[in-house]
């Protein structure tokens, strides 16, 4: 099955996508050069024509498109048992070495909704995680799936709690912040007005907001008065 999918990924490789990819994911990874639809596309693939047990347990993990192609499979199962995807799930995030494989990752795995006590419980850990990625894999787990208003207030906590002055978990606070500002600005907006974070992620979180197109010009010009 790997001559398979590598046949298939080096297919759909782009050499001018790949030179743009490497300027924009900084990673230790290879890059092929395929693009994100061709590798969802590719994953959809998988799960509806492959045996995809094989697959997990034995895909190649090589290059930055492996890695982000197991990821999506793992988002595209149908219905998985929990322990089933946190099992394939966990040693993966350890491979992380970029934003983009969390970022895309995480965001894919929309049964985390439906579980959100079990998931939480079972991430906890990656929030004292030394690695960088671990760190941003639990931040942008808690901004796709712990916003709503059940979870806010301890969705904040985390988040002010959580280790900064490592750059890409810097940014995810702020980022972050930023949608929870979009969803809930009364619960929010404590955070820096009592200045929760270092002074880089809580400028950042209110750059990002004022670039918002969901947040008013009158919140705009407040979040202004509170730059450091």
């Amino acid at each position: 099955m790997n001559t398979l999918i590598n046949n298939k990924l080096n297919g759909l490789a782009e050499s001018d996508y790949k030179a743009f990819n490497r300027k924009l994911i900084p990673t230790n990874y290879e890059i092929l050069g395929v693009r994100m639809p061709a590798l969802r596309k590719l994953a959809k693939e998988i799960v509806a024509n492959l045996d995809v047990s094989e697959y997990l347990n034995n895909a190649e993990q090589t290059t930055y498109e492996h890695i982000m192609l197991y990821g999506l499979v793992l988002g595209y199962l149908n219905e998985p048992l929990l322990e089933t995807l946190f099992h394939y799930l966990d040693p993966l995030i350890l491979k992380f070495d970029n934003w983009a494989h969390v970022d895309a990752i995480i965001s894919s795995l929309k049964i985390f909704k439906k579980h959100p006590n079990e998931v939480l419980a079972h991430f906890l850990p990656l929030k004292t995680h030394p690695g960088e990625f671990a760190k941003r894999t639990f931040v942008i787990l808690l901004m796709n799936y712990f916003l709503d208003s059940v979870n806010i207030c301890s969705t904040l906590k985390h988040l002010s709690q959580i280790e900064q002055e490592q750059y890409y978990v810097d940014m995810a606070i702020a980022w972050a912040t930023c949608e929870a500002l979009v969803k809930h600005y009364h619960q929010t907006i404590p955070l820096l007005q009592q200045q929760t974070f270092t002074k880089f992620v809580h400028n950042k979180a209110i750059q990002k907001a004022r670039e918002s197109y969901r947040i008013t010009p009158q919140t705009k010009e407040y979040l202004k008065t509170l730059s450091l």
